[in-house]
C-alpha cells in the first residue's frame, strides 16, 4: 500500500537520497535554493505516486472505479450474456461472473457462480435422473452421455409460466435467465444442462 505523503514530507524522503557533503548541507533549510528545487520535484514524485495508488486501488475488481471499462473490455462484456450496467456494483458483479465463469467445471464452481447471482442451487450428476425412477423428470439420454449431463435444481418459484419457447429477441434479462443463459455459455463442450425446477 502507498501511504500519502505531503509535499514537505517527500521533499525530506528526496533529500535523503542526497550526500551529507557541503555541497549538499542545505537541503533541509527551508529558505535553501536547493530545498526549494526538492520540494518542486517532490509535487512530480506526488503525481506520480497518486497516479499508482490509483492504479493499485483500481485493480482489485471489489473497488474499481476508473479502470472498469477495462476490466469490462478484458472480460468481454459487453456480449450476448451482459451488457453494460448502469450501476457499479452490477458492473462489478459481472466481470466477477465473466471470471468465475472462464473455467467452471465443477459442482462447486456452478454453485459458487449461481451464489454471485444470489441463488441458493444445487449441481449434480444426471445419472440418477437417467434410469426409470420416481424422480422426476426423467431424462432420456444414452449410457454413454450420462457422464456428462448436468443437473441444476433451481426454485420452483423462479419456473416461468407456461411452455418454454426460445425467440431470437430478448424480452427481458432476469438473474434467472442470466444464470441459465450464462451456464449454458460456461459449461464445458461435451455437457448438457438440464434445469430443475424444485
Amino acid at each position: 500500500m502507498i501511504e500519502n505523503r505531503t509535499q514537505q514530507e517527500q521533499a525530506r524522503v528526496l533529500a535523503n537520497y542526497l550526500r551529507n557533503d557541503n555541497l549538499h548541507e542545505a537541503k533541509n533549510k527551508e529558505n535553501s535554493n536547493l530545498y526549494k528545487v526538492l520540494v518542486g520535484l517532490a509535487e512530480g514524485w506526488l503525481d506520480f505516486r497518486n497516479n499508482a495508488k490509483d492504479i493499485i486501488d483500481n485493480y482489485n475488481i471489489n473497488h474499481s472505479l476508473l479502470l472498469i471499462e477495462e476490466w469490462e473490455k478484458a472480460v468481454g462484456i459487453p456480449d450476448n450474456v451482459f451488457s453494460v450496467a448502469s450501476d457499479i456494483e452490477t458492473r462489478r458483479k459481472n466481470v466477477l461472473l465473466k471470471i468465475a465463469g472462464s473455467k467452471a467445471e465443477t459442482k462447486e464452481q456452478f454453485e459458487n457462480i449461481a451464489k454471485i447471482l444470489g441463488f441458493n442451487i444445487q449441481v449434480e450428476p444426471a445419472f440418477q435422473y437417467c434410469k426409470f425412477t420416481y424422480k422426476f423428470p426423467v431424462l432420456l439420454v444414452s449410457q454413454g452421455s450420462r457422464p456428462f449431463v448436468i443437473v441444476v435444481n433451481i426454485d420452483k418459484s423462479l419456473k416461468p409460466n407456461g411452455f418454454t419457447f426460445k425467440f431470437t429477441f430478448k424480452f427481458s434479462t432476469s438473474p434467472a435467465n442470466i444464470l441459465k443463459l450464462f451456464f449454458n455459455k460456461i459449461k464445458p463442450s461435451n455437457t448438457i444442462i438440464v434445469f430443475r425446477y424444485v
